[in-house]
């Protein structure tokens, strides 16, 4: 049994590192609101992505049109490196093309090129990391500071995860009911009492949510931080395949198109979410495939590597049995999992983590910063 001395303990450590952590867990809790609204964010910044059809299912997609588009639209000097459908990473109406303004060592930057699905027509043209959009993106995911903010934006959903079930623990009454307890909401009082209420009220009824999105945030900063066996096997080419890829003598012309083509031929029953094409320093294709589950919505069930220069030369994953558990985390954490719910789940769930992290920074700041001098 946990002593009453063991239990304050618990409660300092729970309030100081929820306060330390407070600012950040608020900051990514607003970029988060706005970036599931990162395609109309996008659209109000470039006038690139408008509410379009999206393509009809009997309507193959054609990269080289896609890319010949591309080329006229952002100057010939454009690199495409890979395609986007209209429900892959940035769920959006159009699809997109996107690759480097020039060669990286003349200093290209990641421009993207839009589409109107329906009809293959250019929409409009953009610098990405000219944009707020993904500065808030960045932000969200980073901290802005690369692997390092990463890093630390992993830690802080491990923080998070912590806070919730000590909070829990906290919360979990002894010596009364719990339902008379989790039903309870005062709003009166002292702006320390109003704060403390709301904390335990919405700590309580959202701590299985939090907790489940602190940890796929976790798992989508750095998913080397959790058990291999869970990680798809989509995530990455095995290395002696990649060896072989790389070392391959043939010297048939393998086009994207085909590639795509012969991956959707092979895997009935499935549609194209995006590709990666081949360049220089990568000689196959990904071409990335839905078969319109739940398990990834992101970046699909199914993974083709197709060599560039050698016909026969195709490796493939897919997403099976407990790889399941790691596949779904991105779908999840994004709230693609949950369709037209999408917006308002991450709207709440952000409002949620906010205001938590606001009313235990004013406990905190009451009972610790500010607290008068105790009498003994």
């Amino acid at each position: 049994m946990v002593t009453k001395s063991a239990t304050r303990t618990l409660a300092t450590l729970h309030a100081w590192l929820g306060a330390v952590a407070a600012v950040f867990i608020l900051a990514v809790s607003i970029t988060g609101i706005a970036i599931a609204f990162s395609a109309p964010l996008l659209h109000l910044e470039t006038g690139a992505f408008p509410q379009t059809e999206k393509r009809a299912a009997d309507l193959p997609v054609k990269i080289d049109v896609l890319v010949a588009g591309a080329q006229q639209e952002a100057g010939a000097s454009f690199i495409p490196l890979g395609y986007l459908g209209a429900d892959a990473e940035i769920a959006t109406y159009v699809e997109m093309i996107y690759g480097l303004s020039a060669p990286p060592d003349a200093g290209g930057e990641i421009q993207i090129v839009t589409f109107d699905a329906a009809t293959d027509q250019v929409i409009g043209a953009f610098y990405l990391d000219r944009t707020l959009t993904h500065l808030l993106i960045d932000f969200h995911y980073e901290l802005l500071g690369g692997g390092p903010g990463a890093v630390i934006v992993a830690a802080l959903g491990l923080l998070m995860a912590g806070l919730a079930i000590v909070g829990l623990y906290l919360w979990w009454p002894l010596n009364r009911s719990v339902w008379r307890k989790i039903r309870r909401l005062e709003l009166r009082g002292s702006l320390l009492g109003k704060s403390f209420s709301l904390h335990s009220f919405f700590g309580f009824w959202f701590a299985l949510v939090v907790l489940v999105w602190s940890l796929t945030g976790v798992y989508w900063s750095q998913p080397e931080w959790s058990p291999g066996f869970i990680r798809p096997a989509t995530a990455s080419l095995p290395a002696p395949i990649a060896e072989q890829f790389q070392n391959s003598a043939c010297n048939d012309e393998v086009t994207v198109d085909t590639a795509i083509a012969r991956a959707l031929a092979s895997h009935s029953h499935t549609t194209l979410l995006e590709a990666e094409f081949a360049t220089p320093w990568q000689p196959y294709h990904i071409i990335y495939l839905s078969t319109g589950s739940d398990i990834d919505k992101k970046d699909g069930d199914i993974r083709v590597w197709a060599s560039s220069n050698c016909i026969d030369q195709v490796h493939t994953e897919s997403v099976t049995g407990i790889e399941v558990l790691g596949a779904i985390n991105a779908s999840i954490h994004s709230g693609e999992s949950f369709g037209a719910l999408r917006v308002p789940i991450i709207v709440i769930v952000g409002l949620v983590l906010s205001l938590l992290a606001i009313t235990g920074l004013i406990v905190w700041a009451k009972k610790f910063l500010f607290a008068g001098p105790r009498v003994h």
